[in-house]
């Protein structure tokens, strides 16, 4: 004859280890990206840092720049460099010369006239 089978099987209840192992996996994600987000924290901080050095750096550049410009384009540069035949300058001719006056048509009874206002004397 046959060995007489067991009757009662250990039952495991499927809903909750389902639940256990939801529970377990979520908590081991959320550990996963924390982990991820302070490490991007990290790499943007450094990134930070490296372009406020390489702001600062430039506009050191920047001033060195402008400070050559000044020496260079000041009167006393550009007489230097004239002397040295560098530059050469020509007079402006007359031909060249635009004048702006004011027109010489008479003004209508409607069209706004300078006036000068003399104080009344007392």
């Amino acid at each position: 004859m046959h060995a007489p089978r067991r009757k009662h099987f250990n039952t495991v209840n499927a809903a909750s280890l389902a639940r256990w192992i939801v529970i377990t996996i979520f908590v081991g994600l959320t550990g996963l990206i924390y982990v991820y987000l302070n490490l991007q924290l990290y790499h943007q901080g450094d990134r930070k840092k490296a372009l406020e050095n390489e702001l600062v750096s430039t506009r050191a550049q920047n001033e060195v720049a402008k400070g050559q410009i000044n020496v260079l384009t000041s009167h006393g540069a550009m007489q230097r460099r004239l002397k040295e035949g560098y530059l050469k300058m020509v007079p402006i001719t007359e031909r060249n010369i635009v004048r702006l006056n004011l027109p010489a048509h008479p003004l209508g009874e409607d069209a706004v006239q300078p006036v000068a206002n003399k104080r009344a004397g007392r």
